[in-house]
């Protein structure tokens, strides 16, 4: 590895379409990356990449040009010759953000190539999640460069359903599959009951807070992880890792205020970068929760790194950088 750290986000890259017209740049394992990217630039250690796929089209232009102008590589964006672009129709639906997403589309088709295979083997760090294995091509070539990377291997769980059709991008194969692969996991309070409920997990308990923990630590044991962090929207988050199991209190954030799309991976982003670092698990999160808490108050779930929050990742890493020290 070279000592500048380099993080891969593979899958969906979509452009997310808005009930108002508006248009984002989105797709989980990009926004994560992007993130990542922006907290690697800012401190000068090293870059993020989207590993993906997009259709010879006018989102296809759109989304080569926005990932340029994020200061991000496109040489492992492919072109897709007889599919389109990926796109994603986000609205409210029952106080959250529903979806609706495309089929059959260019980063269904993603290609495991020598350039792929020679990314997989010096990068850092990969984040990868469920939806683009959806399709037999990709998820084949997500599955083989996961495989290569010798470092921290992030499986952002994401589960998506059409909020119309209720056409899930996800099954039990995929998940369990997943898992045997990463060696870090995220996923919401939702998603842990259902991933549970799809392996075969059961618990007793009827305390929420005990049942999430008791889930938490079945999925740390079976696939023997490292960490596995659980988000819970307003009330906070759960990180089982060191052998200790952190929370972060409740949000105080107005919620009528809050834009939810982009939140888990923004934390994901925040979680992966302080591991990487070597932190303690405590400022990982902190992070993790700073990173979150800004981007949920944009529409977009990519808005760029201001000045205050650069700043606030400075202090944090000068901190977390002396407790890394003194381990």
């Amino acid at each position: 590895m070279s000592s500048k750290q380099c993080v891969v986000g593979i899958g969906e890259i979509l452009m997310d379409v808005f009930e108002n017209g508006e248009a984002t740049l989105g797709g989980a394992p990009f926004n994560v990356a992007f993130h990542v990217h922006q907290l690697l630039n800012a401190l000068s250690l090293g870059e993020a990449v989207v590993l993906s796929a997009v259709g010879r089209d006018a989102w296809g232009r759109t989304i080569r040009a926005q990932v340029a102008a994020a200061g991000m590589s496109t040489g492992y964006l492919a072109n897709v010759e007889r599919q389109p672009t990926g796109t994603a129709l986000v609205f409210e639906s029952k106080g959250g953000a529903g979806f609706e997403i495309r089929p059959n589309v260019a980063w269904d088709f993603i290609e495991f190539n020598d350039s792929a295979c020679e990314l997989s083997k010096r990068c850092d760090a990969v984040v990868f999640g469920s939806l683009a294995q959806r399709a037999e091509p990709s998820r084949r070539s997500i599955r083989q460069f996961v495989a290569n990377v010798k470092g921290h291997r992030l499986y952002d769980v994401n589960l998506r359903s059409n909020t119309t059709d209720g056409v899930a991008g996800y099954n039990a194969e995929i998940i369990a599959e997943s898992l045997k692969l990463a060696t870090l996991v995220k996923m919401n309070d939702s998603e842990l009951e259902e991933v549970c409920q799809l392996l075969g997990f059961t618990s007793e308990a009827r305390d929420c807070e005990e049942r999430i923990s008791l889930f938490m630590d079945k999925l740390r044991v079976a696939f023997s992880l490292d960490a596995v962090a659980i988000t819970r929207g307003p009330k906070g988050a759960l990180l089982a890792c060191d052998g200790k199991l952190l929370s972060l209190p409740d949000s105080e954030l107005d919620q009528g205020l809050v834009h939810p799309v982009g939140a888990g991976d923004s934390f994901a982003a925040g979680l992966l970068f302080g591991i990487m670092q070597g932190w303690v698990p405590e400022h990982s999160l902190e992070l993790a929760n700073v990173l979150s808490n800004w981007v949920v108050r944009h529409a977009s779930a990519t808005p760029s790194l201001p000045e205050e929050i650069r700043l606030q990742v400075v202090g944090l890493v000068e901190r977390a950088g002396v407790l890394t020290q003194q381990r």
